[in-house]
């Protein structure tokens, strides 16, 4: 007894949907094409590359991303020593000089080096310094000077942190960074020379043995620093950061 056209037609549809079905979750082989295994395989890899590239792009957020004058943040370090774990890969080092040794002083003199003996050029405008101080005059507002700067004071940036728990020899730093109109540093290049100060409004004096990255050496000739830390989107790499 012969079945009824559409009954075939049925059941060839349903046995080529339930093939689809299993092909979908692998129970099938795909036959009856070369060509989708090596698709497949081309697309597994393209997404796996898309996650790779995002997850380079990821960077620790900024702790202190609210106005650039005195803030409350709390640094990884306090957690124990943070050195900067790809300070070998990065090639970017900072160095600093003595301005003066006096202590105690009105006046934290900071004179600064970025320093880049790797092999890419890289834009000033993704990096930061900290320097890392105690304010024993928190009640007199802070105040950052660029005196000089080669790539022009005017392409310097400033912010105030105050830690909200005091870490070694610092309760603040003053994060130091860049327009995007102060260029890149080359391979083998520096920054040239970063002239600047902190101070307060009012004069108020600093116990400069107490600050962290406050450095008194009477050769006045740049050396490199531990003590001010660099970042490259956020991320360190370079120097040490204080502990409790």
């Amino acid at each position: 007894m012969r079945k009824p056209r559409s009954m075939t037609v049925k059941v060839v549809a349903l046995s080529t949907g339930l093939a689809g079905a299993l092909l979908v979750f692998g129970v099938v082989p795909a036959m009856h094409s070369s060509a989708a295994p090596a698709a497949a395989s081309s697309a597994v890899s393209a997404v796996q590359n898309s996650l790779v590239r995002g997850a380079q792009r990821v960077v620790p957020a900024e702790h202190n991303s609210a106005a650039p004058t005195a803030q409350s943040a709390a640094p990884a370090a306090q957690s124990g020593a943070v050195t900067a774990a790809t300070q070998s890969d990065s090639g970017l080092k900072v160095q600093d000089r003595s301005h003066d040794n006096d202590n105690p002083d009105n006046t934290l003199y900071a004179l600064y080096q970025i320093i880049n003996t790797g092999t890419v050029s890289v834009p000033l405008s993704s990096l930061t310094m900290r320097y890392w101080f105690s304010n024993e005059a928190p009640a007199d507002p802070l105040v950052f000077e660029c005196d000089w700067a080669q790539v022009g004071c005017n392409n310097v940036t400033s912010k105030f942190v105050t830690l909200s728990s005091p870490v070694t020899k610092a309760n603040s730093y003053v994060e130091i960074g860049f327009t995007a109109a102060a260029g890149s540093i080359a391979p083998g290049e520096s920054s040239g020379e970063i002239q600047t100060r902190v101070h307060h409004v009012n004069w108020s004096n600093f116990i400069t043995t107490d600050s962290y990255s406050f450095i008194s050496d009477p050769s006045f000739v740049y050396k490199d620093t531990q003590t001010v830390t660099l970042y490259v989107n956020g991320v360190l790499v370079w120097g040490t950061e204080p502990t409790q």
